[in-house]
């Protein structure tokens, strides 16, 4: 199969661990990330993020950013009608309201240059096929594509290729491959070992239970025989960490762009 790989959906995810937002265009932000992507983050007094990994609370919450006005719209699952803020002047109510859902003082913060990614310095956006979510969502029949896109939460989404194509933008470690998205460059670094979000459901928190065992075995038997995913010791990985230089600050990513592969490089 000849593959031609476009972008068909790029996702940013304005507060860590909440819900995405689907552009058609996105800019390159200072410190290597999609504009807006993560700007803000729930913690709470010691600091520690408030996120799906680690309080599966999160995932009863709905929200909805509006750049323009600065606003947020939150809905806990307590509260069925939910209220939207302004981001700066009501602030204090925000964090009043996400306090008495969680049951504990939550801090709204904010940073603009990608410091509440997972993996700021090697990951600015992470790219997955609809082919690859289709085989996985086919793989456990309760789930659909939507719900599986949810689960995996990748920014970029391509399309064109066979399912696990992906993998080819990315080698061994220490070893990364340069490609381009349209005009912007960028290098993929490694597999994206999941962790336990993608066993709850995105909404309501229900487990899948023996999810990952279950997705290591499909993954592993459905494996391209020219993907080195083998050499990362187990197959609980979905879609693929790329960096962004900074070269490529100011440049954008649309929907229908190209991927072309430049060939490997050397990484330090």
């Amino acid at each position: 199969m000849n593959a031609s790989p476009i972008v068909c959906k790029i996702s940013i995810y304005p507060l860590k661990s909440l819900d995405g937002v689907s552009l058609q265009r996105a800019k390159i932000s200072e410190g290597g990330c999609l504009l807006h992507d993560r700007e803000y983050a729930l913690a709470d007094e010691d600091g520690n993020f408030i996120i799906g990994k680690t309080n599966p609370l999160v995932h009863g919450i709905r929200s909805e950013l509006d750049f323009e006005k600065n606003t947020i719209f939150l809905k806990h699952s307590g509260d069925s009608k939910g209220r939207t803020f302004h981001l700066e002047n009501e602030l204090i109510s925000i964090q009043h309201y996400l306090s008495a859902y969680f049951g504990f003082p939550v801090f709204l913060q904010k940073n603009l240059t990608g410091r509440f990614l997972d993996m700021p310095d090697i990951s600015g956006i992470t790219i997955l096929s609809t082919a690859s979510l289709q085989s996985v969502a086919k793989g456990f029949h309760l789930m659909d594509i939507d719900e599986t896109r949810k689960r995996f939460r990748a920014t970029i989404e391509i399309e064109g290729v066979p399912a696990f194509w992906e993998d080819h933008l990315f080698a061994s470690e220490g070893t990364s491959i340069e490609f381009t998205i349209g005009n912007v460059t960028l290098f993929g670094m490694s597999p994206r070992a999941r962790c336990v979000v993608p066993t709850r459901h995105p909404e309501s928190a229900e487990v899948l239970h023996a999810f990952p065992k279950s997705f290591s075995k499909h993954r592993s038997n459905t494996l391209p025989i020219w993907s080195q995913l083998s050499e990362f010791g187990h197959y609980y990985f979905l879609s693929v960490n790329c960096f962004i230089p900074a070269s490529e600050y100011g440049k954008y990513i649309e929907v229908g762009d190209q991927i072309t592969i430049k060939g490997k490089k050397k990484f330090h």
